[in-house]
Parts: structure tokens; C-alpha cells; sequence
């Protein structure tokens, strides 16, 4: 299998650019002349004539956005490790036609196509193996365009209209009760108000269906595009960034008039990650979305979820610096950052603080009711609420680094039975997992 020379690249159906690759190891990207500016691929790539050059590694940050992780990439690598040696611009070739946003890669001269597939997302979540066959389902189509760690498909709903689409994800089972975790930290926000698309969980809690955000509901596109590469970096440094460089960009790109309600919504947003200690909220787990330059907005909330309600990941910190420290205790510093980078004042600072806490005491007894209704999700059940009850005290403006020990909340609700220490031999454990060194 040789890999292209050129790759095509569209914009919502359109053609606007080639894709290229050199001898020399340089990636260079060209609009094709007469490209309106609202068919720009990438904010940080508006339409010009001049060419746009990259020899940093690898591919444009934006065209690496996209590109399959984890999971997905190792399926890849072992069906076509036989064939040929599966580089960043083989796997855009492979993956580019079908991904999150608007923007479409395929082998120059190809024929821009989304076949359909057979799987129907009602049907898999009404499945009692749910887990099961979305990981079959996986293995058989693995050329799609979504990255991050935890397998996911995009999927059209066969038994609803062509334009219900979703993400469909599940866990490793190692990681029990994962789909679970997400589903009731997206809960949580929609309670506090954040943007969240509809969610649905499959029968046997091991799989989440999301609806895309990056569709209209006429069936235009949405670009999307996360802080890695607008702040011109790959997916390797995902972790490398800082709270103040997503507020610094969110003033860059979004429009001042809009400025305010985007400033609110990522305040709740790291409110929630904090208080949920979401240590995989990195700079990919963060987006933009536009039409134009002129209507960009901060994403919905998405992969969001109680990381260190795991054994493997309890002492991770946060993936982002705030004032150069991954501290969980940073109410201070977070009501701070506020005030001075997105000029919030107290009464909203306030509001959004109550928002959030009451949102979260709100979904203790969610949390309970999937604990007793799926038993393998009752130990990570009882580890989210006394994550979530130190994080809660975490995020108050007079919070100290000693976070009283938890446990009040499981007593209230009847899970106060204690929580194993001891850790049986895992099977499953893989320093290559989801939330490891190696995945950052």
C-alpha cells in the first residue's frame, strides 16, 4: 500500500486546499485560488495565497487533531503493520474522510464519500452485551477520524432521521462503571447550566451515545477545533498547556460582543472539572466552534469524567497549570483567574459557584440509584462521591490544600461501607492505558 502523494482537502463538501508532503520531511498546506475566507480549514489558518509550511514533527497541529489514539491507532498499526509503515499522513489518508468538524482529507482525485454502515445505535444500546458489539464493530471499521483514547465510532441512528448522529463510546474493563462515570458528570453540568449534547446510555451501563455538536440542526457542519492546535501544538503535548492559555485564546478568536458568555461557560467548566477531579481535562478535551470567524463559540462539555475514581489514576493531578501548579485545592486561585483573565465579576463568580455545587449535591442520589441498579459500578460509585465531596470543598475561594476527609455523603445516602484497599493482581493493567505517562 503506498502511501498518497497529495490529499485533498474540503470544507463542508467544498474543495479548498491540497495537502502535500516533501522530500524534505515538510507538510504544505495551499488553498486553491478563488477559496471564500469563511472556507478557512483552521482559525489559525485563515484563506491566503502564500502557502502554509510545517516541518515541526509531523503534520499541521490542525490536521493532527484528528488523527486516531489509543485504542483505534493500535488496531490501525496491527491490521496494516504488514503493509506499510503507518505515518501521520497515511493515517489522515485512511481516517481523514470521515471526523469530527467539517473538514474532510481524502487521496487527491478521490471521490468525497461517507458510506453508511449497518450499526444502529438503538439497538446497541438496548443490547445486554452492549460492550461487546461496539468493540466487534471497532475491528470492522476502524478508517474513521476520532481521536482520543477511549473507543469511539461515529455512527448515523438508522431507526431515526439521517441526521441524529452520534458518539459512541465505551470503556476498557479494567475501568469499570467508565460510560457510567461520563454519563453522570454530563448530567452534572446540564444541571449547572453548561452546554451538553444529548446523551444516552446502553442497557448494560458499559456505553455512551452522545449526539454530535459539530451538526446544525438544518444539517450544516460545524467546524471544531481543539486548544492543541490552536495553540500549534500536537496531541504529545495535550498536557503542556495552561488554564491561562485557553482563556488567552478564547480572547483571540471568540468575538468581544460574545466574549462575556463564552468567559461563563468555561468558568463552570473548570469549576466541574475540578470539583469532579477530571485530571484528563487537557487541551484536546477543550474546542472551539464556528461557522465563521465571526460567530466562534466555546464547545459543549465533552470527555468529561471522574478520573481518579480509579485505583490506577487516584493520584493523578490536573492536566493543565494554573498559575504553574496541578493542584486540586485551588478555589483561590480559581475565583483569581477568573477576575483578572476573564474578567468575571463576584456576583457571577458567586453564581457560578452555587451553580455548580448544587449541581453536583444534586446527582449523589443519580450516582446511588446506578450504583444499585449496576454492581459493577458500585465501588467507583462510592470513590465518586468522596471524590466529588473533596472537590466540592476544593473549588471554594477559601479552600486550604488540607481537604477534610470525605465520607459524609456516602454515609447520608447508605454506602458507607468501607472502600477496599487492597488492590488484587489486574490483569488488565497496561502502562499503555488510557490516563498513563504514555498516553500523555
Amino acid at each position: 500500500m503506498a502511501e498518497p502523494i497529495a490529499l485533498d482537502v474540503n470544507v463542508s463538501g467544498t474543495r479548498v486546499g491540497v495537502l502535500t508532503s516533501t522530500p524534505e520531511g515538510l507538510y504544505v498546506f495551499t488553498y486553491l485560488p478563488e477559496t471564500p475566507p469563511e472556507k478557512l480549514v483552521s482559525l489559525t489558518m485563515p484563506v491566503r495565497a502564500e502557502s502554509y509550511k510545517w516541518g515541526s514533527g509531523g503534520l499541521h497541529p490542525f490536521f493532527q487533531m484528528n488523527l486516531p489514539e489509543g485504542t483505534k491507532k493500535a488496531l490501525l498499526q496491527e491490521k496494516l503493520g504488514s503493509l506499510t509503515a503507518v505515518t501521520d499522513f497515511g493515517l489522515l489518508a485512511l481516517t481523514g474522510q470521515r471526523t469530527i468538524g467539517r473538514v474532510r482529507c481524502v487521496p487527491q482525485g478521490q471521490t468525497l464519500q461517507i458510506d453508511q454502515d449497518n450499526l444502529q445505535v438503538a439497538s446497541l444500546l438496548a443490547s445486554p452485551n452492549a460492550h461487546e458489539l461496539l468493540m466487534e464493530h471497532l475491528e470492522k471499521g476502524i478508517t474513521e477520524g476520532v481521536s482520543g483514547v477511549m473507543p469511539k465510532l461515529l455512527r448515523n441512528d438508522k431507526s431515526t432521521t439521517a441526521t441524529d448522529e452520534y458518539i459512541v463510546k465505551t470503556g476498557r474493563p479494567d475501568l469499570p462503571g467508565l460510560a457510567i462515570n461520563e454519563y453522570l458528570c454530563l448530567s452534572a453540568a446540564r444541571r449547572c447550566d453548561l452546554h451538553v449534547p444529548e446523551i444516552q446510555l446502553s442497557a448494560d451501563g458499559n456505553v455512551l451515545a452522545i449526539r454530535r455538536f459539530d451538526r446544525m440542526a438544518d444539517g450544516g457542519e460545524l467546524a471544531v477545533e481543539d486548544f492543541c492546535s490552536l495553540q500549534g501544538l500536537g496531541p504529545e503535548s495535550k498536557y503542556s498547556g495552561s488554564l491561562e492559555n485557553i482563556a488567552a485564546r478564547l480572547k483571540d478568536y471568540a468575538p468581544p460582543e460574545q466574549f462575556h458568555n463564552n468567559a461563563i461557560q468555561l468558568f463552570k467548566l473548570l469549576l466541574l472539572n475540578y470539583s469532579i477531579h477530571n485530571a484528563d481535562a487537557h487541551l484536546k478535551n477543550f474546542a472551539l466552534i464556528y461557522t465563521t470567524p465571526d460567530d466562534v463559540a466555546l464547545a459543549p462539555v465533552y470527555d468529561i469524567l471522574t478520573v481518579t475514581a480509579y485505583d490506577e489514576y487516584a493520584k493523578n493531578i490536573p492536566g493543565l497549570t494554573l498559575e504553574g501548579k496541578k493542584v486540586w485545592a485551588c478555589g483561590k486561585s480559581l475565583h483569581k483567574f477568573a477576575t483578572q483573565r476573564l474578567n468575571l465579576s463576584g456576583q457571577i463568580r458567586a453564581e457560578a459557584l452555587a451553580s455548580v455545587t448544587s449541581s453536583l449535591q444534586a446527582t449523589f442520589t443519580e450516582i446511588q440509584a446506578f450504583a444499585e441498579k449496576f454492581t459493577h459500578f458500585r465501588e467507583t460509585a462510592k470513590r465518586m462521591m468522596d471524590e466529588w465531596e473533596k472537590g466540592i470543598a476544593g473549588i471554594q475561594p477559601t479552600a486550604s490544600a488540607r481537604v477534610p476527609p470525605p465520607g459524609e455523603v456516602r454515609a447520608s445516602l447508605g454506602m458507607s461501607d468501607p472502600i477496599p484497599t487492597t488492590k488484587s493482581p489486574n490483569p488488565y493493567a497496561n502502562p499503555d492505558g488510557a490516563f498513563s505517562h504514555k498516553a500523555r
